[in-house]
């Protein structure tokens, strides 16, 4: 609308007119200033509440630690490094397992063929380390060494069990016969480094 078409208006209506102007303009500016303000105001309520939510379970936790510190305590009374390997050097960790091993396989009958260590990894607070055993062993020989394995202390792991017979497809072993498996396996333990 141009200059000219509002001059020729009547003063009534163009009253009427500058007073919607002056309305929109103040409704603009409110909602301009308005808004912001509102969704500042909204975000920091937000966060305040996050806030309080966060002392309420710091104040949880603070008040806890006595207890916790008891509980860590008796954890340490109890001895819990026996359960982990005792050897520092990654080297000294898997002769470690491989000396305990051994004498599990060779304590049951059974014959080691090889040991392959894996390079040692950490493992959060904790190294791990891998050695592949392959064996030869009659099945209940097998059972009894995994049973060992499993009890054992410290303890170590048995993963990727590899169990193949020897024998040709259709062999029937003579009663009181246990005839070989070859076996291979991964043991992983654990050890706490300096």
């Amino acid at each position: 609308m141009s200059a000219l078409a509002f001059a020729t208006w009547a003063p009534e209506k163009r009253r009427k007119a500058a007073l919607g102007f002056l309305a929109g303009a103040v409704v603009l500016v409110l909602v301009a200033v308005g808004v912001p303000l509102w969704l500042a105001h909204r975000h920091y309520d937000t966060a305040l509440d996050d806030i309080g939510q966060r002392l309420v379970r710091y104040e949880r936790l603070a008040a806890s630690k006595a207890d916790l510190e008891k509980k860590l305590e008796a954890v340490k009374a109890k001895g819990s490094r026996k359960y982990f390997l005792k050897a520092s050097a990654a080297s000294l960790l898997a002769a470690e397992i491989q000396e305990k091993v051994r004498q599990f396989i060779e304590g049951n009958g059974g014959r080691l063929v090889s040991v392959q260590p894996a390079p040692a990894r950490d493992d959060g607070r904790f190294r791990q380390v891998t050695v592949t055993i392959q064996a030869n062993a009659g099945i209940a020989a097998l059972r009894k060494i995994l049973q060992q394995i499993e009890t054992a202390e410290p303890y170590i792991v048995v993963d990727a069990l590899t169990v193949r017979a020897q024998v040709p497809p259709g062999y029937k072993p003579p009663p009181g016969a246990d005839p070989e498996v070859y076996v291979q396996f991964d043991i992983t333990g654990y050890a706490i480094p300096p």
